[in-house]
């Protein structure tokens, strides 16, 4: 494979016991205590099935049934996978105000009317770049004027791409990086200076961010926003998965690039080269679990890694939602 090709690969690549004892009077005293501990347990275990239970309920209430209206897909001829996030309804019954939340892929081949409608209709005036420098620099977002462009790169690089001939190298390669952006002082800085923009934008203003497919890099990035706006891991897996249905076409071009660097590198095209290839063309739930899974090992939960990993305090988080939610009702 020449170099060219393989540096086109790499960028495209882009988890009581209670012990007592106590003497025994006479045996009907202990057949007396132990027909007490044994309905004493019994109503233990069925208070415990109860408690179990109402968690179960609570737990399963708490996914929120999203309205057909939430997240409008935006349609532009340069960026597939744009997004609005207004109208997405929170746990609390808060909605996303519309126009102040965007996601999207890469911001290289706007055109003029994308870069209207971005600053006209969705009030653009931050755009957070998640790209590696060589990927800003190899294809810098088209400039916009009004908006400020904020670099934030996830990863300082990208490594080596995998022997793809391998069964499951592309998910091992793209949970190894879910795993990373949480983990490396670089994935949390690029997330910590996402936050700050998010605190200091207007109110009448959006931030947008974005990588180049808008669904990795991005979308951990979203992830990470909507849980600070106490948001349901329902809602927010949905919202990561739509990335699937707005590459489509992105993807089966990516697909063709690949296999044709492949055998033109002199390699035979396999069922699992291909699949290598499409497992870091999308996203997968097997994906965002190794995101929760690395942020529960090292910080116990979402909730302390927004706190310690990104250093957001409560007051922050409240000044979050109080800036992007507004009662669902209006």
């Amino acid at each position: 494979m020449n170099k060219r090709v393989s540096t086109l690969l790499s960028a495209l690549l882009l988890a009581t016991t209670l012990g007592w004892q106590q003497p025994l009077v006479n045996v009907a005293a202990a057949t007396h205590a132990q027909t007490t501990q044994k309905a004493k347990t019994a109503k233990s275990g069925k208070h415990a099935k109860a408690k179990k239970s109402s968690k179960a309920k609570a737990s399963k209430a708490k996914t929120v049934k999203q309205p057909a209206s939430a997240s409008k897909h935006i349609k532009l001829a340069g960026a597939s996978n744009a997004r609005d996030l207004g109208g997405y309804v929170n746990k609390n019954g808060q909605k996303i105000k519309a126009h102040r939340l965007i996601r999207s892929n890469t911001l290289s081949k706007l055109t003029k009317a994308d870069t209207k409608k971005l600053v006209k209709t969705y009030h653009v005036k931050t755009d957070v770049d998640l790209r590696t420098l060589v990927e800003q620099k190899k294809s810098p977002d088209v400039k916009i004027k009004g908006v400020k462009l904020v670099k934030a790169n996830v990863f300082k690089n990208f490594g080596a791409a995998p022997d793809f001939s391998k069964k499951n190298a592309g998910v091992k390669m793209m949970e190894k990086s879910y795993h990373d952006a949480v983990t490396t002082v670089q994935g949390r800085k690029a997330y910590k200076m996402l936050f700050h923009e998010l605190l200091k934008n207007p109110k009448n203003k959006s931030v947008l961010w974005h990588c180049s497919a808008g669904k990795d890099r991005a979308g951990m990035g979203t992830v990470l926003v909507l849980s600070a706006l106490n948001f349901d891991k329902k809602t927010i897996a949905n919202d990561y998965l739509k990335s699937n249905k707005y590459l489509v076409q992105t993807n089966k071009e990516n697909l063709a690039t690949q296999e044709a660097g492949w055998t033109k590198g002199g390699k035979t095209l396999t069922p699992i080269v291909v699949s290598n290839f499409k497992a870091q063309n999308g996203v997968q739930m097997a994906y965002l679990n190794t995101f929760y899974k690395a942020i529960d090992k090292n910080y116990g939960s979402m909730n302390g890694f927004l706190h310690k990993g990104l250093g957001l305090s409560n007051t922050q988080l409240k000044q979050l939602q109080a800036n992007y939610l507004t009662s669902a009702k209006k």
